[in-house]
């Protein structure tokens, strides 16, 4: 650790970095709280746009989605934040489990679906182990690209 960096920037650095998007401000703040021992909370958004923006500009390891928000909610930011922030591990949380929902959000790119109420160290090790799951997958399909790229003899852009 340099002189110049603080005990509390190395120990946020070493945290994952987590986004949070829910229309219920203080289950933003909750969350915030709760997920603050294993996770570095970089904004919560109150609406999907916002939800869009904040995971495009921070980029965070992982973000967690309510289903429901004014905007469009959960499906809408899932399929954007996926694009414009690729390394995100998208988790939503909410109180609804309707089938078609769930896989619905799990096909447009979300890594979990959790219920609300779920224990503060659960949801982290959700969280963890999403991100994990995450970087796992976008290893295997960028080796699957260089695979078919040196047997094409092409170049991978």
């Amino acid at each position: 650790m340099s002189d110049e960096q603080t005990y509390e920037q190395q120990i946020t650095r070493d945290r994952p970095t987590l986004a949070i998007a829910d229309d219920d401000a203080f289950m933003c703040s909750m969350l915030a709280t709760q997920l603050g021992f294993a996770f570095e909370c970089v904004g919560t958004a109150a609406d999907t746009d916002a939800a869009i923006e904040l995971a495009s500009v921070q980029q965070p390891d992982a973000m967690i989605l309510d289903v429901i928000m004014p905007g469009g909610g959960a499906l809408k930011a899932t399929r954007a934040i996926r694009a414009s922030s690729p390394n995100t591990a998208i988790v939503i949380l909410s109180s609804d489990e309707l089938h078609s929902d769930v896989i619905d959000l799990l096909n447009a790119g979300a890594s979990a679906y959790l219920r609300k109420g779920i224990d503060a160290q659960d949801l982290a090790q959700g969280l963890t182990a999403s991100i994990a799951a995450h970087g796992h997958a976008r290893e295997r399909v960028s080796a699957v690209a260089d695979t078919e790229s040196h047997a094409s003899g092409g170049a991978r852009s």
